[in-house]
């Protein structure tokens, strides 16, 4: 895909100084997701002014220096301002990218979904990476049309969006634990810091942008990671506006199909042990703990609405892309996909909590269709809208 932009403007502007929150490592952490995290080395490093048909965006590409990724670099986002209109006041739309998931085992070699290496995400994504991989694939088609993805529409309706780093390849979920089994050519020990720098990012900008409501959306692996930022902010009595959470989610089963399927042709990990190396590497036990969220909504989880969203044919839950993966025994004795079976519970979970607020999308598609067009945006904008009438609270004030 080839995208031309006019670039107007290239320069580092000033952002307000930004005063740390003051979080704190706590004997708590290790049983409740308590995340301690610093914006004090948050640097602007560059500014861009695009046009983009009729309106003009302004660009804003940020380093925070205290969080160091995989194997080089440091955590980075971007922000993007609403169009012709940079500085005012609007909710805040934040995007965590989708990249899948990877782990060093114990013999330093890198498991992670097929077709990536241990260099896919483990380097820090510059300004470029931020506009065409992220930005841009997820707003305009191969032949550069615009699409109407989930992302385009809050664009079009004036968010302002905040591109997250997932440099550490980790699901946005890591609070500043060791990097299990990393190598690290560039020397010094490497700590697991998705979830810190997130909520990091968070913080900043919310505090230096003139800031309303706050939602997260998050594809592939940046599902996981909206549902981590949810339930950490819950942790400070700070509630998100609600989350969308397109194609992975965490559930108990997703260790069965693992198992099950790993190394199969259609299914999108080749090897390892999700089970302990994989989990090792967060340094939280969301499973052990009741942090999922089958066994948060049991508890009546309701303060944070949260959309789920699952294509049949998504290789990540073995789905049936290509008629390649047949249901494992378990998915079929119950009549169910892979893709069904997995995510069962939290569907029955959902569906027996009265006036529940989240919502299960199971469809007919593939991986991560909100990026797409796709006719389940139309009802992400439903889910939205049902929000919006609610008159919704701005969040961090």
């Amino acid at each position: 895909m080839v995208i031309t932009l006019l670039v107007v403007a290239h320069t580092a502007g000033c952002i307000p100084d930004h005063t740390d929150d003051g979080h704190s490592d706590t004997d708590e952490t290790s049983q409740r997701l308590l995340v301690s995290r610093t914006t004090d080395q948050i640097t602007l490093e560059d500014t861009q002014t695009v046009e983009w048909g009729d309106a003009s965006f302004v660009l804003n590409f940020y380093r925070n220096k205290a969080y160091t990724c995989g194997l080089s670099g440091d955590y980075t986002f971007m922000v993007v301002e609403p169009a012709n209109n940079p500085g005012v006041e609007a909710p805040l739309w934040i995007y965590q990218h989708g990249g899948g998931y990877g782990w060093f085992d114990e013999d330093q070699v890198y498991q992670t979904v097929k077709d990536l290496t241990m260099d896919t995400w483990n380097h820090e994504e510059t300004f470029d990476d931020f506009i065409n991989k992220h930005l841009l694939y997820n707003t305009v088609d191969r032949d550069g049309e615009l699409m109407s993805s989930t992302l385009t529409r809050r664009i079009q309706e004036g968010y302002r969006v905040v591109f997250a780093s997932l440099c550490d390849h980790d699901n946005y979920s890591g609070i500043g634990t060791p990097y299990p089994n990393n190598p690290n050519p560039n020397g010094g020990e490497r700590q697991v810091n998705g979830l810190q720098a997130s909520m990091a990012m968070v913080d900043y900008t919310v505090a230096n942008y003139p800031t309303s409501q706050v939602f997260a959306h998050g594809t592939s692996a940046g599902s996981i990671g909206v549902w981590a930022l949810s339930q950490a902010y819950i942790e400070e009595g700070i509630y998100l506006t609600a989350a969308v959470a397109d194609s992975w989610t965490y559930t108990p089963r997703v260790f069965d199909l693992f198992d099950a399927l790993v190394g199969q042709e259609g299914y999108v990990f080749n090897g390892g042990d999700l089970r302990t190396d994989g989990m090792d590497k967060i340094g939280f036990d969301y499973g052990g703990l009741g942090y999922h969220p089958i066994a948060k909504i049991n508890d009546g989880f309701t303060e944070v609405p949260h959309m789920f969203i699952i294509g049949e044919k998504d290789p990540g839950c073995g789905g049936t892309r290509g008629g390649i993966l047949e249901p494992i025994p378990e998915a079929e004795a119950e009549g169910l996909g892979n893709c069904a079976w997995q995510y069962d519970e939290l569907i029955t979970t959902i569906n027996n909590q009265p006036n529940s607020p989240h919502i299960f999308d199971l469809h007919t598609g593939d991986h991560v269709e909100t990026n797409r067009n796709h006719p389940v945006n139309d009802r992400v904008d439903a889910f939205l809208s049902e929000i919006w009438g609610t008159n919704p609270p701005s969040v961090f004030r």
